[in-house]
């Protein structure tokens, strides 16, 4: 058991590190957009500094966030049907735990606005290349947040709604553009089988997600269920994990 746990707690850091992977990409891809159409405005989503961020979460908070982890690996585990609720801030201390992803403290956040998943960046652009006559990026950060509406229909994970924004400028084709939500969805997939010992487990059994008054919710089908058709206001989940308030060693 405790072999499979640390499995399940190396995963799925390095599926953290996939999506941050991701967001550099979404970037890449948004400063090359504008080069195309209007190289000043994805100027402007740069700043000349990089942002700072708040302090990573203590010692005691990033054991109370892994001992969450290691519930719902256990339940995973057993086949059971399950509720699991965490915080950006408890997302932010198991990505941070026993100086893992340090290379990323001065760099990335996880939030919560309404029913968005946000990652806040800051990112410098020294791999971007120069255009001549054009301003370079090179000495810029893009100090931004990328932000993702994650929902489960019809028995898959759905990116409903995906957003960049630097410097109070947003890019709406990334809002609204189906083609390019269906590809984030499926980078997204392709990162949990890959990097998660329970990849296939998580996405075949994951019943409903959402973000609630600051709450990300996951509720997981017992093995051999058969998917719900609840509404998704209703209450989830027979067990509840996350929400146990784990005792810190």
């Amino acid at each position: 058991m405790n072999l499979s746990r640390s499995r399940f707690e190396r995963g799925f850091c390095a599926s953290g590190c996939m999506f941050f992977t991701f967001v550099l990409v979404l970037i890449a891809g948004a400063v090359l957009w504008g080069a195309i159409s209007t190289y000043h405005g994805a100027y402007q989503m740069t700043s000349p500094r990089p942002r700072s961020f708040e302090p990573i979460p203590s010692p005691a908070e990033q054991n109370a966030a892994r001992l969450k982890w290691r519930a719902l690996g256990a339940s995973l585990e057993k086949g059971e049907a399950v509720e699991f609720r965490f915080t950006a801030d408890d997302l932010n201390a198991w990505f941070f735990a026993d100086g893992k992803n340090a290379d990323l403290v001065n760099h990335l956040r996880f939030r919560t606005i309404d029913d968005w998943i946000v990652a806040e960046v800051s990112v410098p652009l020294r791999f971007m290349a120069d255009v001549p006559m054009l301003p370079s990026f090179k000495n810029r950060f893009f100090n931004g947040k990328i932000a993702a509406r994650l929902s489960i229909e019809k028995n898959e994970l759905k990116v409903s709604g995906l957003d960049i924004e630097g410097n109070d400028r947003r890019l709406p084709w990334l809002f609204t553009g189906q083609g390019y939500r269906n590809t984030a969805q499926q980078t997204i997939e392709q990162a949990i089988r890959s990097r998660l010992p329970e990849g296939d487990v998580i996405l075949s059994r994951l019943d409903a997600f959402r973000v609630e008054n600051g709450e990300i919710i996951l509720r997981f089908r017992g093995a051999g269920s058969t998917a719900s058709v609840a509404h998704p206001d209703k209450a989830l989940g027979p067990r509840n994990v996350g929400s146990c308030e784990p005792s810190v060693a």
